[in-house]
């Protein structure tokens, strides 16, 4: 992870170690298109984008049908 890149994430002390794992250390808040915010989301983005800080490929993923 680039260093200058996002965010701190601070969480609860009390959280578990074994939850941190899987939640990040950094974020980077941006708005998706022209419309309102987002309530919640998933967005989804390339490991190389990521590693590359090109955010603008960041897209959003819809819940597929069941």
């Amino acid at each position: 992870m680039h260093l200058d890149w996002g965010a701190p994430v601070e969480y609860p002390a009390n959280m578990r170690h074994r939850l941190r794992a899987f939640l990040p250390g950094a974020v980077v808040g941006r708005k998706y298109g022209d419309g309102p915010a987002l309530r919640n989301g998933d967005f989804s983005i390339s490991h190389r984008d990521l590693l590359e800080g090109d955010l603008d490929h960041v897209e959003r993923l819809r819940p597929g049908a069941r």
